[in-house]
């Protein structure tokens, strides 16, 4: 019997974890009709990644979810590295706020419980449809769309059909080994088993107080604070140990007790769970092909020194919701979904190479050579251990669609809280540009547009411009919302900005009640920033007579390879 064929939708996507939930969310918010495929009918019950950066509490806040992820999220400890003689030797922290973001910028997380918020929010969008239980087996490109072959979890088949394919289906993808996309290794490989552990409140007390690197050539192990009694221990595995595993045998519980007996006995802690993995550093050689695009672990695999690695998916989510946005609106041309491996393929193995750096410095298992380390990384910090901080590790993009020389292009901008002139109430920067956006933006090309207002680019200035520049503006740059800041305390006699003769550009003015933007703008020195919709710098200006030729930029970018 021949499998039914289903309505073209603008986007499926193959696997429904946090990297899946969260495009879903992302292209659901702009009314994009979705279908969401997994095979599995429930989350995974138990904790796998453990940290987040600003980077994505940003993006949940975009979602609107962080106000239901107290319970589940921890402030990130500052991280010390101990050399063999158990002193430190390197010390990371995330300094003191305001936090640039708006986040602070490290968490840790419950997975599972983010996962159902991730869901639960995806089950309020009405252009999205999640089919659980049901496996893509199969896929066809037309010209203009791609077909997929579902079974679902009865042996029954169909035929869905998409514009547009996004696998986020895991580090074994399907859809990743069907294209025939080979990935590319950055040497690194190494056999670890990760411990998750509920402690007894009343040992809480006998653990580390911050989040621990062991250097100890006997035994690299890391120790991870989580939120309320949940702690993590990752120890590298000797080599019998790494073979047994590697024949697939589990790791008995009374060995991760023997590992983990220096801070705890099994009457202090349960194992919540335990597993054994390789760590180890891959990228896809080609992040696109046709119609179908990889993210989140089916592009790229990383060691977890740097707890990036479900950071690192949902930066790809977030470059890609707009951009898959834009080009479905006929906005820009298909060949804007380019710049996605551009961008996210160098910026992913410029985190790994860091990622690999630190890793080696932990797993040195030569007594010898870990001593001369220790000794090293001590005279580079002039005798005394200095904080570095986490968030200075983490690269920018460096190419696809920004305007260089970066930075400040390809670096997020920063978010400080805010509020408009004539008003009391402090908001989120994001949050207020989203409520102020215009109801009606015209499209970049002249094309119809459809479904939500387009999530346009958003001009940021300290000089208030005049009327006719606002005009010239905008019609260089259809899709733009233009904000002027300026530092509190607001007087009495602010008024909101008036709008420009423009119908789509209603000029606001962001009163700043932190010195973050401010002095973000005198660091780059420039009066003006250009921002894509995910909040990334496209590029910058030194004198509102320039604003014209960085929107001319953007444009032509966006618009390259338009028939």
């Amino acid at each position: 019997m021949p499998a039914s064929r289903g309505p073209i939708c603008d986007v499926a996507l193959i696997g429904f974890g946090p990297v899946g939930a969260a495009l879903a969310a992302l292209l659901g918010l702009r009314q994009r009709q979705v279908e969401v495929f997994d095979a599995a009918e429930t989350i995974y019950p138990l904790p796998r990644a453990f940290a987040l950066d600003h980077e994505a509490m940003r993006l949940f806040q975009e979602i609107g979810i962080t106000d239901t992820l107290d319970d589940h999220l921890a402030r990130y400890r500052p991280t010390l590295y101990l050399g063999v003689d158990g002193q430190p030797i390197q010390h990371f922290d995330m300094g003191p706020p305001p936090y640039p973001l708006g986040w602070a910028p490290g968490y840790t997380f419950n997975q599972p419980a983010l996962e159902a918020r991730l869901r639960a929010r995806v089950d309020e969008l009405a252009s999205v449809t999640v089919h659980l239980g049901q496996q893509v087996t199969g896929h066809r490109e037309r010209d203009d769309h791609v077909e997929l072959d579902v079974r679902a979890a009865d042996g029954t088949t169909r035929t869905a059909r998409a514009r547009f394919v996004v696998a986020c289906d895991g580090g074994r993808s399907d859809t990743r080994k069907r294209l025939g996309l080979s990935m590319k290794s950055l040497d690194f490989d190494e056999p670890w088993v990760v411990v998750d552990l509920r402690v007894e409140p009343s040992a809480l007390a006998t653990l580390p107080e911050t989040n621990i690197q062991f250097c100890n050539p006997a035994r690299p192990c890391t120790h991870v604070i989580g939120p309320g009694n949940h702690r993590r221990w990752e120890f590298l595995l000797n080599p019998d140990e790494a073979e047994r595993a590697a024949r697939g045998v589990e790791m008995p519980q009374a060995e991760v007790w023997a590992m983990l007996a220096p801070w705890l006995s099994p009457t202090q802690a349960r194992i919540w769970r335990h597993a054994t993995y390789r760590f180890h550093a891959v990228v896809v050689e080609r992040w696109r092909q046709g119609r179908i695009l990889l993210a989140g672990d089916a592009a790229h695999q990383m060691p977890p020194f740097l707890a990036q690695g479900m950071c690192q998916g949902l930066r790809d989510a977030s470059n890609l919701a707009w951009k898959l946005d834009w080009v479905l609106r006929k906005q820009a041309p298909i060949t804007l979904l380019d710049s996605y491996g551009d961008e996210r393929g160098p910026q992913v193995e410029a985190v790994t190479a860091t990622v690999k750096r630190l890793g080696l410095l932990i797993c040195e298992r030569d007594r010898d050579r870990a001593l001369a380390r220790d000794a090293s990384l001590r005279e580079q910090q002039g005798g005394t251990v200095r904080m570095q901080l986490r968030q200075g590790l983490l690269p920018g993009i460096t190419g696809g669609l920004i305007r260089p020389p970066s930075p400040p292009a390809g670096m997020p901008f920063p978010q400080p809280d805010c509020r408009v002139a004539g008003s009391d109430t402090t908001i989120r920067m994001d949050d207020l540009l989203a409520l102020a956006r215009p109801t009606e933006v015209a499209p970049i090309n002249d094309a119809p547009t459809d479904h939500a207002p387009v999530r346009g680019f958003v001009l940021v200035t300290t000089e208030a411009p005049a009327p006719e520049q606002l005009d010239d503006w905008q019609q260089i740059f259809p899709s733009l919302q233009v904000a002027k800041i300026r530092p509190a305390p607001r007087t009495p006699t602010e008024q909101p900005a008036g709008r420009s003769s423009s119908s789509a550009t209603t000029p606001i003015t962001l009163q700043m009640q932190d010195p973050i933007l401010m002095t973000w703008f005198d660091t780059h020195r420039c009066i003006a920033a250009l921002v894509r919709p995910d909040h990334i710098v496209y590029g910058v200006a030194d004198r509102l007579d320039t604003v014209a030729a960085l929107l001319t930029s953007a444009r032509t970018q966006l618009t390259a390879g338009a028939s």
